[in-house]
């Protein structure tokens, strides 16, 4: 980005006037933290506005990436979806996708998938599926009829301690999810492309982070992204000829795949699924963690997976030796990060010294 639209983007996150009202949200925004996605409290730069709408998509999601306050990318993503208007292009479609991803707004996902489907090109087939299918899956998470009770998840959640296929079936929009992986999966063998695998973990894991979602959701969600991921990375036996992930991605494709290692253990501990088969499923992620022990983050993840290994492993002394790895790792992580208030909480909670 130019040194001109950079300082017009740090003009605008300044510019805003006082709220004198309630910030005003999209219909389907449910985010506590949000701060005012549709209320046009912020005022762009001339040199801004005079962009064209591909200028400005691609400056919001540059943004977006460094963490620009949350009123100024929503209101670059509104002014670039304002200039395409209702041209039928892959980059109007990936607008509205982004947008809808960033703002939690359905009908923005509903239009993307509108869209992309409009839009009949053999050489754009991969990139309409990974819109396609992006958008279903979002839309599916934004149904409220799939969230998880904070209450009832910290107490016991309703689809725990069933079956996988049980769990799943319970999901609202099954159909549309089932759709929409598919979709993605095949977008992505068309593709052949770490930063498009890389770009599709990132919004999965978003999907996961954003909202308590019931485990059959969750647990559906994590196991395409591992399976992709483990593919893309090597991680298994499965993998079909493909380029290797570039080395710049490498590194944060391994990071993500291992977050959702996490997140799909967490969720199928509340399963009825066996220890020893969370072992196996997560023994990738586990290895390329165990060798990260120079990263604090890699160190949290290890000691969260060891944590759901103690927990459902029936072999006792298996189980011991997970919790205690946890702790180890823990303690690495302190090391490296001592600062970190959240890895002396856990190892308070564990009764572990740091």
């Amino acid at each position: 980005m130019t040194q001109g639209k950079r300082a017009a983007v740090a003009e605008a996150s300044s510019s805003k006037r006082a709220r004198t009202a309630p910030a005003k949200h999209a219909d389907e925004c449910q985010d506590d933290e949000c701060a005012g996605c549709a209320d046009g409290a912020i005022e762009l730069d001339q040199k801004v506005l005079e962009l064209s709408a591909s200028e400005l998509l691609a400056m919001a999601e540059q943004e977006e990436a460094e963490g620009t306050d949350q009123t100024v990318v929503a209101k670059l993503y509104e002014t670039a979806l304002e200039r395409f208007g209702d041209q039928t292009s892959l980059p109007h479609a990936w607008a509205l996708l982004r947008s809808a991803e960033y703002v939690d707004f359905k009908d923005y996902a509903a239009q993307a998938i509108d869209t992309a489907d409009k839009i009949d090109s053999a050489e754009s087939s991969a990139q309409t599926l990974l819109i396609k299918g992006r958008a279903r899956v979002l839309a599916v998470c934004l149904d409220h009829d799939n969230w998880a009770d904070p209450q009832d998840h910290a107490d016991a959640s309703d689809d725990e301690g069933v079956e996988i296929e049980q769990a799943q079936q319970r999901i609202s929009g099954k159909d549309m999810l089932d759709k929409g992986l598919g979709e993605i999966a095949e977008g992505l063998r068309i593709a052949n492309s770490s930063n498009s695998t890389l770009g599709v973990l990132s919004s999965l894991l978003a999907r996961h982070e954003k909202h308590a979602l019931v485990v059959g959701l969750r647990i559906s969600i994590m196991d395409c992204a591992m399976s992709l991921a483990y593919a893309a990375l090597g991680w298994n036996a499965q993998r079909e000829d493909g380029v290797e992930p570039a080395a710049d991605t490498h590194a944060d494709m391994a990071l993500a795949t291992s977050k959702a290692a996490v997140y799909w253990a967490l969720a199928a501990s509340e399963c009825l699924v066996s220890g020893n088969h969370i072992e196996e499923r997560v023994k990738p992620a586990l290895q390329h963690l165990s060798q990260s022990s120079d990263s604090a983050e890699c160190c949290k993840l290890h000691a969260q997976l060891m944590l759901v290994l103690s927990g459902v492993l029936s072999d006792e002394d298996a189980a011991l030796e997970a919790f205690d790895a946890a702790v180890n790792s823990l303690q690495r992580a302190h090391e490296l990060s001592p600062d970190d208030k959240d890895i002396l909480r856990q190892l308070e909670d564990l009764g572990a010294d740091a």
